[in-house]
């Protein structure tokens, strides 16, 4: 039987509304914590009838027009891809790039760890989420592959490998040019680390594999758990890190360095499925992580892992969605909740 344990706790908020005539009112309020770490997030149905407040609807114009600018100077675009981005070494990187498909990738300019490389996924200087195909993503994931076996065979040490997406400036991107950004490190970073450690000790105490277990768990629950793609199982996570957060755990493997073609490709197919979602619930901008440990690191039960979630809405002055519940409280806000997320993307992972 699992340990996994999906706690929540709920109480009541009661307050005199002004904009009903200040009647009484209560509220309920659900608290969940993650299995794993522990985290908490927390949820108020009636926050999903108020969601444009917080977000707003995309900006059509703002968006148009923010395409348009910064087209004219991006340095991911034609031949200034050549001009103007760094090369690594021959002694790494023969070419000093890397060119898969349309994929093409390069050192970082300003690296924040030892091998931090940028991989341009597209000619295309802007995409809608629909366009974001299964094959721009997986030549893009195939690209950082290459690269992360390239920097095994010359370092030992380069132990844990973080491949990153910020789409838009919501999402934290420089340039509006889609693109990933991808960490190789000696040492895995703070909530990659948590996850490792956590996983250990859940090994240590239970005598089993968290990962494993969290999938048996989910699917038996089945509130949460959507589908399994190849040997990647995609859930909608119960205490989510951030908004409409959605993950997919690897069966078997921690290294992204050794999944073969069919595991990106099943990857790459399903991201391209979550970013339909979130084009549906009116979103634009996302975050996503994938989270590798290096064979044979001791992290008992963790798996490579995908961890994805929309953000904040395009439009003139608008608010960021991380504010101190999520930067000083690390306590995420949950909007559409997992079980309905869950639902919605079923839908889509039954499209051929």
């Amino acid at each position: 039987m699992s340990a996994i344990r999906f706690e929540s706790y709920k109480s009541e908020a009661t307050i005199l509304n002004p904009l009903k005539g200040f009647i009484e009112e209560t509220h309920i309020v659900e608290v969940r914590k993650d299995p794993l770490l522990g985290d908490k997030s927390v949820y108020n149905p009636a926050l999903k009838d108020k969601v444009k407040f917080f977000f707003g609807d995309c900006d059509a114009g703002l968006i148009e027009k923010m395409v348009e600018d910064s087209a004219k100077t991006c340095i991911f675009c034609g031949e200034r891809i050549e001009q103007s981005t760094p090369r690594y070494p021959e002694s790494l990187v023969t070419e000093g790039r890397l060119k898969i498909g349309e994929s093409v990738l390069f050192p970082n300019l300003f690296p924040v760890g030892k091998y931090h490389s940028v991989i341009a996924l597209s000619k295309a200087h802007f995409l809608k989420l629909a366009e974001f195909s299964p094959e721009i993503i997986c030549n893009g994931l195939r690209a950082a592959k290459q690269f992360v076996n390239t920097v095994y065979c010359h370092d030992q040490e380069a132990a844990f490998v973080a491949v990153n997406a910020n789409y838009l400036f919501p999402a934290g991107a420089t340039l509006t040019h889609p693109h990933l950004q991808m960490l190789i490190t000696p040492t895995a970073y703070s909530y990659h680390d948590r996850l490792i450690q956590a996983c250990h000790k859940y090994h240590q105490k239970n005598g089993a594999e968290y990962y494993p277990d969290l999938i048996e768990a989910e699917r038996n629950i089945g509130v949460r758990y959507i589908a399994q793609k190849g040997r990647w199982h995609w859930m909608a996570a119960f205490s989510p890190v951030g908004i409409n957060e959605i993950i997919a755990v690897h069966e078997s493997e921690k290294d992204f360095g050794v999944l073969p073609d069919s595991d990106l490709m099943n990857l790459a197919s399903g991201i391209s499925k979550v970013l339909a979602l979130y084009d549906g619930l009116g979103h634009l901008s996302f975050n996503y992580s994938i989270l590798s440990a290096r064979k044979p690191t001791a992290a008992e039960g963790f798996r490579c892992i995908l961890k994805m979630i929309s953000r904040q809405n395009l439009y003139p002055n608008y608010r960021n969605d991380d504010y101190f519940l999520q930067k000083l409280l690390q306590t995420e806000l949950i909007i559409n909740l997992p079980e309905e997320l869950a639902m919605k993307m079923r839908k889509l992972f039954q499209e051929v």
